[in-house]
């Protein structure tokens, strides 16, 4: 391995020893990847501590400077080409106080006739809604006048139902008080029997209350005995034993 020794001043070194501890390097080892960079970029054929996320520069500086030559040729035609357009423009423009004028006003006549066929619409609908409130208190004047004729026509055959004679039915007892407690007596026999008809109705249909019932109505055991005689068509008081085992049966259930 060879050795290769250089002479640099006091400043180069200085930046130098600021570099490679910037890159947490030693001087040799900073040394070392400098020729290795310069060696590596000379045979790829790009600048030395390029990038690799950069444009690479694989062209030689004449061509470069080739290229910017022809690219400067080429912005200034399209200036000169710019200019002769802009010049045609200009000169196409007629520019004249009266042509601004002109266009001003046909420009403001465009934009109101828009403006007017926006607003039609609503002018038709504000000219209806005008005509409505216009013709409203007629309307109200003329309702509440059919509402008073009305008003005034019932009020007419009021006062004349009450001017006429009426007849009135009274039932009056009398002051004899013997007559009223007969009338009284009397017409609490039907409302009696219709009370008692409707109690043995309801005795009829609801059957736990006829049993107390025939118990208060049948008082000894000869009209019990009768009740069975009749009921089961028996005469010697005894309930059929396939009656009397549902009854029983019902009865059991019934506890």
């Amino acid at each position: 391995m060879g050795q290769v020794n250089i002479s640099y001043d006091d400043l180069q070194i200085a930046n130098l020893d600021r570099v490679a501890a910037a890159r947490r390097m030693a001087r040799p080892e900073f040394l070392r990847a400098i020729a290795t960079e310069a060696i590596e970029a000379h045979d790829a054929g790009r600048l030395a501590f390029q990038r690799d996320d950069a444009p690479r520069l694989d062209v030689s500086i004449n061509a470069l400077v080739a290229r910017l030559n022809e690219g400067i040729v080429e912005l200034e035609r399209t200036q000169r080409a710019n200019q002769l357009h802009e010049k045609k423009l200009l000169g196409a423009w007629p520019g004249t106080e009266e042509n601004v004028l002109a266009a001003r006003d046909q420009l403001a006549a465009q934009v109101n006739d828009v403006n007017r066929k926006s607003y039609q619409p609503f002018l038709r609908l504000l000219r209806e809604l005008q005509s409505d409130v216009g013709n409203a208190e007629e309307r109200a004047l003329a309702a509440v006048k059919q509402e008073v004729i009305g008003l005034h026509d019932h009020m007419n055959v009021v006062q004349k139902a009450a001017s006429e004679a009426r007849v009135q039915n009274n039932l009056v007892l009398g002051d004899d008080r013997m007559l009223s407690f007969k009338f009284l007596g009397f017409l609490s026999v039907p409302v009696g029997l219709l009370f008692v008809l409707l109690f043995l109705f309801l005795v009829g249909q609801v059957q736990p209350l006829a049993v107390p019932v025939a118990q208060r109505m049948l008082a000894d055991t000869e009209h019990v005995c009768r009740l069975v005689n009749r009921r089961y068509g028996v005469g010697d008081c005894k309930v059929p034993e396939d009656h009397r085992k549902l009854a029983i049966q019902a009865i059991e259930a019934d506890k």
